[in-house]
């Protein structure tokens, strides 16, 4: 019926809605001064180059959110800009150690986020977000080129969010400036990047309040009602990055030889205040009356390296790196781990008839924290039917250096320890075909994994254990995605599948994950005006999900309760004029036919239903 009613609206007062939409797109027209979408291009630090797309497709509305990234392998929390739980496990590509309070990483920035730009018209581009209460999301971007070898960027992301529960406000800014210069014997590209998190942290629901939750009594359809673990707890994260890299040309002929250089500087703060004191982390330190704890990291990333093009391969980079860190407790800074790590890397890229070869090795030659990481990948590259790739990567890397050491304001949670690097193997294939889609396997073996888990033998306990596997951990995945069109009627499926070999459940994964979005696409207003509008449907297997610890912002392991299995139903309506998408998303319309029995952990329910509006618009000038 509603897709009848939007063929039968197309087709009603065409003289007066056409003629008003005609004249709206000529006066947003670019084709005035001979746009070409060609020339806009954004690349990262790694050089991968990106077209920029204008289009409307479900892929934008899988990535419209706070992450600006689909959210497919993940649960999305209760508030935005809370973190998100895992649906599966990511291998870890950084062979450096960080901070920690690892459930952060969900909803930060790295390098590989991080985009520089080569524009030939000055582009904006904003992105604006409704909320739950309170609030809204913001995103702009300004990019232009000096003259055509040099460009800079800015963007400012903000957020505020009250939440429907107790204690659930989050709020966030993130300010980026980038530059690039590109000339015959110099190329240079810098970013800034700072990031703030705050996030008022509930702990999830009381026992009690998650059976009122479950009971569907209407005086709790008011969510601040139900009672939750912590009432005035607050985390803040505060990252800071700044990167170079300058590369010179020494030969400048058939044969490029080039001298490089990187540096990398990166501080990071992380803050806990919680004034009410309960019985969930125990009693405080003698003498104090409020939780206070103030972690900082400071690490220096070298490196110079000799590149020679168009010899046996089309590249070798051969070179040497220096990382240096330092971790202590602002509180007492006196329990300082400092330390300097040298490596050695090697980076080798050939190109066959049709076949690519890339290899990139770090080798450790000192250091306790840093660990080794090889990359070999085979890919296809001379056909447009067929994409296929094949990559074999091995990296060690530290689960994170407050796991090592950690004196909190609570008696009973602190450490000091020399946690093991995580070793992990992995082989993985991918195939890209344009009739049978997207298909990708990978297995991993992991050693030494590292996981927290909580004192059952205490009741109501969220103190923290750590522990590393003594066994290994294997883990096999399959991801299928195909999008199906049939006239104006498309769907969109995407298939996770997952199994873990391993001797206790220490690595908790769903074994499915299915999202499938059934919508139609249509054009109106003499084309003017863009449609999409559907359904976009998600669920997942039952599993004993992990839970969320504020006080280290990492997730702990649980096998008492499982969540999953239930359906999450959005409906969307999206529309684009020209540069313009807007986006009108229904999220989880079916969650009072379901009944309360939707979490994002254990004790933290889904979302309930909610409308979102947004916009993202791109302004060539």
């Amino acid at each position: 019926m509603f897709f009848y009613t939007i063929n039968s609206f197309t087709q009603i007062n065409e003289g007066a809605l056409n003629e008003a939409f005609s004249n709206l797109g000529d006066s947003m027209s670019i084709e005035a001064f001979n746009f070409d979408i060609n020339k806009i291009k954004k690349f990262n630090f790694q050089g991968d180059t990106i077209l920029l797309d204008t289009t409307l497709n479900i892929n934008k509305l899988y990535n419209f959110n706070y992450r600006r990234k689909d959210n497919f392998e993940f649960i999305k929390p209760n508030n935005v800009g809370q973190v998100y739980n895992n649906l599966s496990y990511e291998i870890e590509h950084s062979n450096y150690p960080s901070i920690g309070f690892n459930a952060n990483k969900t909803i930060i920035q790295f390098e590989d986020d991080i985009y520089f730009y080569d524009v030939a018209y000055p582009v904006t581009e904003l992105l604006f977000k409704t909320v739950y209460s309170q609030g809204q999301l913001t995103d702009v971007l300004f990019t232009t080129n000096v003259n055509r070898k040099l460009n800079f960027s800015l963007s400012f992301k903000a957020l505020r969010s009250l939440g429907k529960y107790q204690n659930s406000l989050s709020g966030s800014k993130n300010f980026n400036f980038t530059y690039n210069y590109n000339s015959e014997k110099f190329s240079s590209k810098m970013f800034y990047v700072s990031q703030r998190l705050e996030k008022h942290e509930n702990g999830g629901l009381t026992t009690i309040s998650i059976d009122d939750f479950e009971s569907k009594d209407d005086v709790f359809d008011e969510r601040s009602k139900l009672n939750v673990k912590f009432e005035d707890a607050i985390n803040i994260y505060f990252k800071r990055n700044f990167f170079s890299k300058n590369s010179f040309n020494l030969i400048n002929n058939n044969k490029k030889l080039s001298f490089n250089h990187t540096l990398l500087y990166s501080t990071i703060n992380n803050a806990y205040d919680q004034k009410t004191i309960n019985n969930y982390y125990g009693e405080l330190n003698s003498g104090l009356i409020s939780a206070k704890d103030n972690y900082k990291f400071r690490s220096i990333f070298n490196k110079i390296s000799l590149n020679l093009s168009n010899l046996i391969f089309d590249s070798i980079e051969a070179g040497l790196i220096n990382f240096n860190f330092e971790y202590f407790n602002l509180n007492n800074n006196e329990n300082k781990i400092r330390e300097s790590s040298n490596l050695f890397s090697l980076k080798l890229t050939k190109g066959f008839e049709i076949l690519d070869l890339d290899i990139d090795l770090q080798k450790k030659i000192n250091g306790e924290r840093v660990g080794d990481k090889y990359m070999f990948m085979v890919r296809t590259s001379k056909s447009d039917k067929i994409d296929m790739s094949l990559k074999f990567m091995s990296t060690k890397s530290h689960p994170g250096l407050m796991y090592d050491y950690y004196d909190s304001s609570f008696k009973n949670i602190k450490w000091e320890k020399s946690n093991k690097l995580i070793s992990i193997n992995s082989i993985q294939f991918k195939l890209n075909d344009k009739r049978f889609g997207e298909f990708q396997i990978s297995g991993s073996k992991i050693m030494n994994y590292f996981y927290i888990y909580t004192d059952n033998q205490i009741e109501e306990s969220y103190l923290p254990v750590l522990n590393q596997a003594s066994f290994n951990i294997d883990l096999l995945k399959l991801n299928y995605n195909k999008n199906f069109t049939f006239g104006k009627f498309s769907i969109d499926n995407t298939l996770l599948l997952q199994k873990v070999k391993q001797k206790e459940y220490v690595l908790n994964l769903p074994k499915y994950v299915f999202r499938n979005s059934f919508y139609i696409s249509e054009k109106i207003f003499n084309n003017v005006l863009e449609i999409q509008s559907g359904f976009n449907f998600k669920i997942f297997s039952k599993f004993f999900a992990d839970e969320y610890n504020p006080v280290i912002s990492t997730f702990h392991t649980q096998n008492e309760k499982k969540i999953g299995e239930y359906p999450i139903v959005d409906f969307f309506l999206n529309a684009k004029i020209r540069q313009t998408r807007l986006f009108f998303i229904f999220e989880h319309i079916n969650s009072s036919l379901t009944g309360n029995k939707f979490y994002y952990t254990p004790s933290m329910p889904y979302r309930d239903s909610g409308f979102r509006f947004g916009l993202n618009w791109n302004l060539f000038n």
